[in-house]
């Protein structure tokens, strides 16, 4: 199965609740904003991520596909949400 890579782009800092959650996600903070990447299992994997980012009140900049993995590589590094 292949995995979608993903990038989203917020405003500010992310809470670390957030962060906690998304623990297969990479987080870097550049400047007034903070890049999420990382896998998902499908596209309605990558929209539950987004609705939740949005019900949480963080403000989306940028969401795109950044690669796709095979998910053997990966061994199971696919993000979900609590």
């Amino acid at each position: 199965m292949v995995a979608i890579e993903f990038e989203i782009r917020v405003a500010g800092e992310v809470p670390a609740h957030v962060m906690a959650d998304l623990q297969d996600a990479q987080f870097v903070h550049r400047g007034v904003e903070t890049v999420l990447h990382g896998p998902v299992e499908d596209q309605a994997a990558l929209v539950g991520i987004i609705n939740w980012l949005q019900m949480l009140g963080v403000e989306l900049r940028e969401v795109r596909q950044v690669a796709a993995t095979s998910r053997d590589t990966e061994a199971g590094r696919v993000v979900g949400h609590k």
